[in-house]
């Protein structure tokens, strides 16, 4: 078989020989069942997943009788405990050369989470859209209020009355730096090629000395094999600062024992972006082991101004998010009671797209 072939593939390919145990296994099937080829190559199948009740007599079975079989809705249990809900095809296949058993995992929970993620992309865009445009008709007024106070300011003799004009100043240069985070950066970015771990790194020397983790945990697992990205360093720094803080702030807020804040970055493959799937990505997670997220504000989290914390403009993760789709990246999250992930994706293959993105301004 062309196995060259099979690993574009976006399901999941598994390849069994007639005692069940692991001849190849392609990139998208690894990320289904959480898993790597080096540790899966030469295994029985059970070692990879299994099922309530075994089914595992039907693929051997399917090898007897030469027999292909449909299983839907299956709920495969992973070695590290965790479930996927998928649908899977057992193909017999028989050459000069071998037989065996041709496996193909078509991740169900995967399109469900795609649809809902589109659903809560058009709303947040929705939002986004209408708080950018409030806020430049904000923004034009505030010039006009605070050059007047000034102008009113040097034009009144009393101290006492020049407090006043002070007030308006001050609390219009306020709401400026609110509309100017809103609007977030105003500069083109920058894109370079770079390792992803240099803004990474920038973020923990930051910190380090920063009010509030000295009780946290920090922990960092890195893969070293990621290659260079065509990232704005700056930016992507930004972002990872946004969501240490975010963190920070709920392990602190939640008084958590023990706590503990983990950078992780992997590749992974058959990530979908914006409709389109990339074969490789570079997946950064920020994962606290929290109170979690409350679940009033998880449709909305990313939306600006919706925060979960007593003090806070909102706004950290719906910058964050702008800076990733400026990446062509997106960013979602999983949440539980001691545990709460933020996934960073940014294609690995997308830097021929940014490059013609920036010609075209």
């Amino acid at each position: 078989m062309n196995q060259s072939l099979l690993s574009e593939l976006n399901t999941g390919i598994i390849i069994l020989d007639t005692s069940l145990k692991v001849k190849f296994i392609n990139p998208s099937a690894t990320t289904i069942l959480d898993t790597t080829e080096k540790s899966s190559m030469g295994q029985k199948i059970d070692q990879l997943f299994y099922e309530e009740p075994d089914s595992f007599y039907d693929f051997e079975e399917s090898i007897d009788e030469k027999r292909s079989f449909t299983k839907t809705d299956a709920v495969l249990n992973l070695k590290r405990g965790n479930k996927v809900l998928c649908t899977y095809i057992v193909h017999p296949f028989s050459n000069s050369e071998e037989t065996g058993l041709l496996l193909e995992i078509i991740n169900k929970e995967a399109s469900s989470e795609l649809i809902e993620r589109y659903r809560m992309r058009a709303n947040q865009q929705i939002s986004q859209d209408f708080v950018r445009g409030l806020a430049h008709e904000i923004k034009n007024p505030l010039s006009g209020i605070r050059g007047s106070a000034q102008l009113l300011r040097n034009k009144l003799s009393s101290e006492n009355l020049r407090e006043y004009t002070d007030i308006v100043i001050k609390q219009t240069d306020r709401l400026t730096s609110l509309v100017d985070n809103i609007l977030g950066p105003n500069k083109k970015p920058d894109f370079k090629y770079q390792n992803i771990h240099y803004p990474i790194e920038n973020v923990l020397n930051l910190i380090e000395n920063e009010s509030g983790y000295e009780n946290i945990k920090i922990i960092k697992d890195f893969d070293p094999s990621i290659p260079d990205l065509y990232i704005d360093s700056y930016l992507i720094e930004n972002s990872i600062l946004n969501l240490t803080k975010n963190a920070r702030d709920a392990l602190i807020d939640a008084n958590t024992s023990s706590a503990e804040i983990n950078i992780i970055t992997r590749i992974s493959h058959g990530e979908i972006i914006d409709g389109e799937r990339n074969s490789t990505v570079c997946k950064i997670s920020v994962v606290d082991n929290g109170p979690g997220i409350d679940d009033e504000i998880k449709d909305s989290i990313f939306f600006p101004m919706i925060t979960g914390k007593d003090k806070g403009t909102g706004l950290g993760l719906s910058i964050t998010q702008g800076i990733i789709s400026q990446h062509k990246g997106n960013i979602h999250f999983t949440s539980e009671p001691d545990r709460t992930e933020f996934f960073i994706n940014i294609p690995i293959n997308g830097n021929k797209d940014l490059d013609l993105q920036i010609a075209n301004g």
